[in-house]
């Protein structure tokens, strides 16, 4: 039986799919959750009220196009922060890869 040879496979060169339905529904009330979070966290003492703005705004600058107005205007605002941002982006995507290849690899052996 010849084995399969895996350099030998053509990458697929398809743009990735847009989100389902369900999908954008749940980032939209993720979003909306945090920006919720973020206002009682302005006036509650041991909630980081401008965290979590910050974090629903940049969950929901994909759907709303004041939302993406907003977080360049905390860009411009805070150019200080905007470093801290961008880190804590590309650790929160290396974060969400790891989580996605150890789940794959889990759903993998199941399936077998």
């Amino acid at each position: 039986m010849a084995r399969r040879r895996e350099y030998l496979t053509i990458p697929r060169m398809l743009p990735p799919r847009p989100p389902s339905r369900w999908a954008r529904r749940w980032k939209v009330l993720a979003g909306w959750g945090f920006l919720m979070l973020g206002v009682v966290g302005l006036f509650l003492p041991f909630l980081q009220g401008f965290l979590f703005l910050a974090v629903g705004l940049y969950i929901l600058r994909d759907e709303y196009a004041w939302a993406q107005k907003a977080i360049d205007w905390m860009r411009r605002k805070f150019p200080r922060y905007t470093k801290q941002m961008d880190e804590g982006k590309e650790r929160a995507q290396e974060w969400l890869t790891r989580w996605r290849r150890r789940f794959r690899r889990t759903v993998y052996q199941v399936r077998r």
